[in-house]
């Protein structure tokens, strides 16, 4: 009889996370441009503050989220 082996995958559920999350953010982004523009033609300078200001913050979150990555894909964040 054969043992099962543990079923490994390449990444942890933890880097997994923060690839989804770093997609996601990166998505997000191209998405604000638009948005940016969009207001911009309608003629609302608010509406296209609004989404400059999330667009930085979410850029800043992408940037701290990057570094995460790294920490967890080098063993120093997390566990296996």
């Amino acid at each position: 009889m054969h043992e099962k082996s543990p079923d490994t995958h390449p990444l942890s559920d933890l880097a997994y996370d923060w690839i989804t999350l770093i997609q996601n953010k990166a998505q997000a982004l191209m998405a604000y441009d638009q948005y940016i523009k969009d207001a911009e033609q309608a003629g609302s300078p608010e509406c296209a503050a609004f989404f400059r200001k999330v667009h930085d913050s979410d850029k800043a979150q992408l940037a701290e989220a990057k570094g995460h990555l790294v920490a967890v894909l080098q063993g120093k964040m997390g566990r296996g």
